[in-house]
């Protein structure tokens, strides 16, 4: 119908009859007269001083004909028809129609996932679940049951019942192929198609597998630290894990919330205990279930070891009473663990605890993820507060009370009236400057 507007005249030809005519004789509705032809087969349109540009229509042909059934040219070239009921791809008959299942079909890459899926009614588009440029499954519909609305059958009649009804067959139909491939493949093999499993909410297939999915555990790869809005302190593990290795205790699987939630006393138990953290994504009635540590729940328990003394860290984002020692322990469901060379931030007591062999800045980064309120991250006062706290270590830490001196005073660069003197420095007993005095 569009063709009319679209044009001054036009030419059928097709079965046998065919007609010219200007097409404001037809939108006038004058009689049209239609001569007998030698038909080849081919339906040929001919439209005469086209007003559309040409590359236009060819885009909108070449979008309609991907699904055709028959040849379509255009300008005397034949349009790509991927999608066609019989083009290569694997078809297979079901209630709603003809279906392929993208990645699923025999001889395909199974791990190639996509949940997006186009419909089509007697080879043209009537619906796309996502954009129509996207890859996924093809379902041609039965014209028998189902309809489009005129004039252009662009759109499904019942359409949201229609859709309903594809899913729940693209559902079934790809549970049935992805326990045949279960069947096929060894366990090792059958774990790397988990994303492929989760995309079609058939994660149970993997309840009765005795390896866990690299998607499904993390390790804490390095100092946990506040993260905002990055994502820092977890890695995928490299291997898929064992279910032998988890009943046995080689490998513990924790349940561990952020650290922004749980606190760092949490994360640095886990971290020390070599702990798998798991991230959701299984079925409830999976195995690893029953071996699943909880770390957020149960109270954990700081002891210090060996304390020294306390003093004061004012940073310029972060502030707060850090108390050196030896060691510190944490317990946790039973579970100890001493450290001597990482630094931890206590929440509760809005603190630092500095064991003796701490050797870096780190631990700011656990009191502050450095974001303001209006989310920009404050890199240079994070950078300032880590260098500022590793030089309160040191010099918290030092033989000599001069060297501590020398590591907290800052430097003088900016000010030439200073350089080549000497001072002498009088403090309280709370560490105020009381009095300085140029020496000669």
């Amino acid at each position: 119908m569009s063709a009319i507007f679209a044009c001054d005249a036009i030419s059928v030809d097709s079965k046998g009859g065919r007609f010219s005519v200007d097409t404001a004789e037809l939108l006038a509705f004058q009689p049209i007269a239609i001569e007998p032809a030698d038909w080849q087969g081919i339906t040929r349109l001919t439209l005469t001083q086209f007003k559309p540009e040409a590359d236009q229509i060819e885009s909108q042909l070449c979008r309609l004909a991907r699904g055709f059934s028959i040849e379509v040219r255009f300008n005397g070239v034949s349009l790509d028809r991927p999608r066609a009921v019989n083009s290569t791809l694997p078809f297979i008959e079901t209630e709603l129609g003809d279906l392929y299942l993208y990645g699923l079909s025999q001889g395909e890459d199974w791990l190639r996932q996509s949940e997006y899926f186009h419909l089509y009614l007697q080879g043209l588009p009537v619906y796309h679940s996502h954009h129509e440029r996207d890859p996924g499954h093809v379902i041609h519909l039965d014209s028998c049951r189902f309809f489009a609305r005129l004039p252009d059958r662009d759109k499904l009649i019942d359409e949201a019942q229609v859709i309903a009804v594809g899913k729940q067959v693209l559902q079934r139909e790809a549970r049935q192929r992805l326990e045949v491939i279960k069947s096929e493949r060894s366990e090792e093999d059958f774990v790397q198609g988990y994303d492929t499993l989760k995309t079609f909410r058939c994660l149970d297939l993997l309840n009765d597998v005795s390896l866990l999915p690299k998607q499904v555990l993390a390790i804490i790869q390095d100092y946990p630290i506040k993260e905002g809005y990055s994502t820092v302190n977890l890695a995928a593990v490299s291997q898929p894990v064992s279910q032998s290795d988890v009943e046995n205790g080689l490998v513990k699987v924790a349940d561990l919330d952020d650290l922004d939630e749980v606190g760092a006393l949490r994360w640095m138990f886990a971290w020390h205990r070599d702990y798998r953290v798991f991230r959701p994504g299984l079925d409830a009635r999976h195995w690893l279930f029953s071996y699943l540590v909880d770390l957020n729940g149960p109270a954990i328990t700081l002891d210090i070891v060996n304390e020294t003394h306390r003093a004061f860290f004012a940073g310029q984002w972060v502030s707060g009473q850090a108390v050196f020692c030896e060691k510190y322990r944490l317990t946790l469901n039973g579970e100890s663990v001493d450290i001597d060379h990482d630094a931890v931030y206590d929440e509760d007591q809005d603190g630092f605890i500095v064991p003796s062999r701490e050797s870096s800045g780190l631990v700011v980064c656990q009191a502050s993820s450095y974001y303001d309120e209006w989310d920009t991250f404050m890199e240079s006062a994070k950078e300032a507060d880590e260098w500022d706290f590793h030089n309160f270590v040191v010099a918290n830490t030092a033989d000599k009370p001069a060297d501590a001196l020398q590591r907290l005073l800052p430097t003088f660069s900016s000010c030439p009236s200073l350089f080549s003197r000497k001072f002498q420095l009088a403090l309280s007993d709370n560490g105020q400057v009381l009095a300085v005095v140029e020496i000669d």
